[in-house]
């Protein structure tokens, strides 16, 4: 099967959906059934570009980013990750014109449509009509580059990654974390980038806290060494951070919001993602109950050995092969 797959943001997407894309092209080079093809904007050794599309007759075309820049002039397949650019617009109406346009242009054309969870799939019926049929509900496996390490001698901690996005819900944790450990009692260390109103309510909390800005590397490593991993978000399309940190062996706390029951399936504390007092309390019963730790932890091995690696490369070529059929 030849599949085209949009190459445009490959190179500069770091973030854990990139990491996703990656490693279905891994395994669909392994595959002896496939041929990939990367579609970047300008001619590059073993690419090629849009140009080339209407000539090479490919049995599909992926396009994983949420939008179709281009023509496949193949069927394709279009991966939209969540609905947040509708269900959290941006303020500006420009920019929510850039940003939701060309994800009702990917969804008006694509002919299969893959989200990341069961929750994802019923949001896009649900906002935009997608029949049964067109939706792929496909949810992601990390690679094998998280698993635990040996942390670095530290003081206790809790670990938080933040995004400046007010769906991340720093705010209760800041809040809730003063009220389990104002008087003293594991840091809460933040990762990532907060908004400015966050940033200024975790630089003034009461409980200790540490900023940091780490590497994957360190990442793992501040996974592995945590008391637990915190992710109170308001809405996830999956929750990445979720299943990191259970890979690395972290006992996780979540909200039981969108798509992060999914992602934790049975493994993590799921709590309120408005209820400070539940978080306080949790919070400290995880940092004072090593037995519940350990519980955690290993459900959390189990949850991720039932992720399929696989399942998004395998699910392309399924398509692959039926449009080869039909075009016959």
């Amino acid at each position: 099967m030849r599949i085209g797959v949009d190459a445009f943001n490959l190179a500069a997407d770091h973030r854990g959906m990139g990491r996703l894309v990656r490693q279905t092209l891994e395994e669909l080079r392994n595959s002896r059934d496939a041929e990939v093809l990367l579609v970047h904007r300008a001619p590059q050794p073993n690419a090629i570009t849009p140009r080339d599309l209407a000539r090479l007759k490919l049995d599909a075309v992926w396009y994983p980013w949420n939008s179709m820049r281009f023509a496949p002039h193949a069927p394709a397949i279009v991966t939209i990750n969540d609905p947040f650019a509708f269900t959290y617009p941006h303020r500006n109406a420009v920019a929510r014109w850039r940003e939701q346009t060309p994800i009702r242009r990917a969804i008006r054309k694509a002919d299969l449509i893959f989200t990341i969870s069961q929750w994802g799939a019923r949001e896009l019926q649900r906002l935009f009509h997608v029949r049964e049929d067109r939706l792929r509900a496909i949810l992601p496996c990390i690679d094998a580059f998280w698993q635990p390490v040996r942390a670095a001698a530290t003081t206790p901690y809790v670990f938080f990654i933040g995004g400046p996005d007010a769906r991340k819900n720093a705010s209760l944790l800041f809040e809730a974390y003063d009220d389990a450990f104002s008087g003293g009692g594991p840091e809460l260390v933040a990762a990532g980038t907060l908004g400015e109103a966050d940033e200024a309510r975790f630089q003034t909390m009461r409980a200790p806290h540490r900023r940091v800005m780490p590497s994957d590397e360190q990442l793992r490593e501040l996974y592995s060494g945590a008391l637990a991993v915190a992710v109170p978000s308001l809405a996830e399309g999956f929750g990445l951070p979720v299943v990191e940190a259970m890979a690395c062996g972290a006992p996780v706390l979540a909200s039981d919001a969108t798509a992060l029951p999914e992602a934790a399936e049975g493994a993590a504390l799921l709590l309120p993602p408005s209820d400070v007092q539940a978080w306080a309390d949790a919070l400290r019963r995880v940092a004072g109950d090593e037995m519940l730790r350990n519980d955690l932890r290993e459900r959390g091995f189990a949850r991720v050995k039932r992720l399929d690696r696989g399942a998004t490369a395998r699910a392309l070529l399924e398509f692959a092969r039926q449009s080869r059929a039909i075009a016959r």
